[in-house]
């Protein structure tokens, strides 16, 4: 017996292990996705369990694409109440992905899985909005699908938010996008390097402020960087730079909170002589990265209710579909005839549809007809 639990533990110890990824927290290997228990537990018909699971695979197959802040309603009307939308969006790392619902019943399960597209894993990343919110941090950069999926016999809409905001704060007090005005990339010293970071001007003396919790690791007086300050974070592991400044108002070790003074905006080393300003970096495990999408300041989008709009049986002839709701986006196919359709969401003056044959694509409601 003791033998087995100790091959047990070594079992479980070489999961863990395996199961780290980089930075990321430690996974525990048992766990389970959501969607995975709720199809575990579920008690009710077999049939409504292979609908509810074959429109999840039609979303995870679906083209179509929205944008960051677009409105989406979810139709669920009749007894037609059992659908899933898969939407493609294009994320960039360090941008916190927001999903918001308003949903006919407050405590329904609301399913949320994502898949990054052009990854070497096929398998989405499955949990239930909470409180009628998701949130997520973006790793990677590029195209993820976002499937939405109520659970079985749900009724009602489901009126929809995805956005982004800024995973982290905005590092100098009062600021915001406009005063940056030197980004990622730029080149510096005739072309020498490049710049591995974003300028933030301000007056001299502005304070410049902790982006997140963490501890200060160094600070100091030296090289390109003039006066700075570095921080780290306590989950991510990321470091986060802050040079150039006129004071330093931390120190080394110490533990602070996101929005703490760190120090105050100079134009200290390479600086000198020019326009006072913050250098903000960011440093992965990987290198630098990109600062501005973990700090760029986003509008929250507003509900606009669109649920009154979805109704409708078929479309007309000619209808052209498209992979996005607007005439901005790539057709898909044009209806030869008036067809037969099933509504799958709204948004705005735009429906979501799904053609006999599966071809799904968005069509403006002036093209539906009862």
């Amino acid at each position: 017996m003791n033998r087995l639990k100790h091959l047990f533990f070594l079992t479980a110890i070489a999961g863990i292990i395996v199961s780290c990824d980089g930075l990321k927290m430690t996974k525990n290997i048992f766990e389970t996705s959501e969607r995975a228990k709720y199809e575990r537990s579920f008690s009710g018909a077999d049939s409504l369990m292979a609908q509810w699971k074959a429109g999840f695979t039609a979303a995870t197959a679906s083209k179509l694409k929205i944008t960051d802040g677009t409105p989406l309603t979810i139709a669920a009307n009749g007894n037609d109440a059992i659908h899933a939308a898969g939407y493609s969006l294009e994320l960039k790392k360090g941008e916190l992905l927001v999903i918001e619902a308003v949903t006919a019943a407050p405590d329904a399960k609301i399913f949320t899985d994502i898949l990054e597209e052009n990854t070497s894993t096929d398998k989405p990343e499955s949990g239930l909005l909470k409180n009628n919110r998701f949130t997520r941090f973006t790793e990677n950069s590029g195209w993820h699908k976002i499937i939405i999926q109520p659970e079985i016999g749900y009724r009602g809409p489901l009126e929809l938010k995805i956005y982004t905001q800024p995973s982290l704060a905005f590092p100098v007090a009062g600021k915001a996008n406009r005063d940056v005005q030197s980004f990622w990339g730029a080149s510096r010293d005739g072309g020498g390097r490049s710049h591995e970071g974003v300028d933030i001007f301000a007056s001299r003396g502005t304070p410049i402020v902790a982006v997140t919790d963490g501890f200060v690791t160094r600070t100091g007086n030296q090289g390109l960087g003039g006066k700075q300050v570095w921080l780290r974070d306590g989950v991510l592991g990321n470091s986060y730079y802050y040079a150039h400044l006129d004071s330093v108002m931390t120190t080394d070790g110490k533990q602070v909170k996101t929005g703490d003074t760190l120090g105050r905006v100079g134009n200290t080393g390479n600086a000198a002589g020019g326009p006072p300003h913050l250098h903000f970096g960011i440093y992965t495990a990987g290198g630098a990265v990109d600062p501005y999408p973990y700090i760029r300041k986003r509008t929250v989008p507003v509900f606009k209710n669109s649920s009154k709009i979805i109704s409708g049986q078929s479309v007309k002839t000619g209808t052209t579909l498209r992979t996005g709701p607007g005439s901005q986006y790539e057709p898909v196919i044009k209806a030869a005839s008036r067809t037969s359709v099933k509504i799958i969401a709204g948004s705005g003056s735009w429906y979501h549809i799904r053609m006999p044959d599966g071809t799904e694509g968005f069509v403006s409601a002036d093209r539906v007809q009862q």
